[in-house]
């Protein structure tokens, strides 16, 4: 599944965590292959479903035991991209479904910033909650910026057993964890979500780009349709 933004719109993505027009935007300026990529923008006040977020969700919910491929470029334009010190930010995550009427949790899993610093998050628990059993920090780097970043993630969710993950950036391995994460009561793995989200207040708009968004059944399924870029060096 192949969603780039090349048709020039938002098609197949949900958009209900967006607060206006601005906060998800198609363009042609700032792209890592092809034609187009999207523009996000979180601006002060634009608080939806309970937080602080301008954010596009895939509609898949993966099954669970079984491997699935993402993949997606970032860019953090540095003169846009200024986050309050102490306010953390998501890029990504791949988030719990509940049941209607039951909690959510934290997300299982998270591409963050916060200070300067990537970091990939995880939360596990026998029932879902915003304090879960478990916390993880799998892994934190110095963030890059005025750059695309490709992201590759490997996970095959696990309900009762254990969950495999992996995570390269720029064709470096990263990190790989396999144990338990996510939560115990629900019937559907997560889903995934991209754009902005801050857990905190911010003085002013914040800007990410992403693009090229891939997931499949194996890591040829998810290399990007370009070349690429050169490798950016850490701030």
């Amino acid at each position: 599944m192949t969603l780039d933004f090349e048709g020039g719109t938002l098609e197949g993505w949900s958009t209900r965590r967006l607060a206006g027009p601005h906060s998800a935007r198609v363009q042609s300026e700032v792209v890592r292959g092809g034609g187009h990529s999207c523009r996000f923008e979180l601006r002060p006040g634009d608080h939806v479903s309970q937080g602080l977020r301008a954010e596009l969700r895939d509609w898949y919910n993966p099954p669970f035991d079984t491997d699935v491929w993402y993949a997606f470029s970032t860019y953090l334009p540095k003169a846009e991209f200024a986050p309050p010190e102490g306010t953390g930010i998501v890029l990504a995550q791949w988030h719990d479904q509940a049941r209607l009427g039951d909690p959510s949790g934290k997300p299982p899993f998270a591409l963050r910033y916060r200070d300067g610093l990537f970091r990939f998050t995880g939360a596990f628990g026998d029932v879902a909650s915003p304090e879960p059993d478990r916390l993880h920090l799998f892994h934190e780097r110095p963030a890059l910026y005025d750059a695309w970043l490709d992201f590759t993630f490997r996970l095959r969710w696990s309900r009762r057993g254990d969950t495999r993950l992996e995570a390269w950036l720029n064709g470096d391995k990263l990190f790989a964890y396999d144990g338990p994460l996510g939560y115990r009561n629900e019937d559907k793995a997560p889903y995934f979500k991209i754009g902005v989200y801050a857990s905190g207040p911010i003085e002013a708009p914040l800007v990410v780009y992403h693009d090229e968004y891939r997931r499949g059944a194996t890591s040829l399924a998810v290399v990007p349709a370009h070349p690429a870029p050169a490798k950016a060096e850490m701030a």
